[in-house]
């Protein structure tokens, strides 16, 4: 082997050990926003069921047939956006099932989202 091959090479390594620094760092910064995230992922679920419980508490109120309207499309898109969720979330997974039944859930999805906006 050549000074010049042994040279190319330890710059190669060289780049490679600043690459990894990087990564230690990047992988650090995402191990400590893990909680925060997972906190913010339960408050959203929190927030989604307390939505969804006053939007049917306000449909059995009695309120005008458009304003009624309204409330079941706002309830329409919060499940809808529920189901995006949980098909990503599917389609992450490892496994062949899990991606399947992601897509099964992107495709009624779809259908939920197209049946929404039909009579737009």
């Amino acid at each position: 082997m050549s000074l010049a091959e042994t040279q190319e090479i330890m710059q190669v390594l060289q780049e490679i050990m600043k690459l990894l620094d990087g990564v230690e760092v990047k992988t650090n910064k995402v191990n400590q926003d893990l909680p925060k995230t997972k906190e913010s992922l339960a408050t959203l679920k929190q927030i989604e069921r307390v939505a969804l419980r006053y939007l049917a508490i306000t449909q059995k109120m009695g309120l005008p047939d458009a304003l009624q309207n309204q409330i079941q499309v706002m309830s329409e898109l919060l499940v809808t956006v529920r189901m995006l969720q949980m098909s990503y979330t599917m389609l992450t997974s490892t496994t062949p099932i899990g991606v399947l039944m992601g897509i099964a859930g992107l495709v009624m999805t779809g259908f939920s989202i197209y049946d929404s906006l039909e009579g737009y």
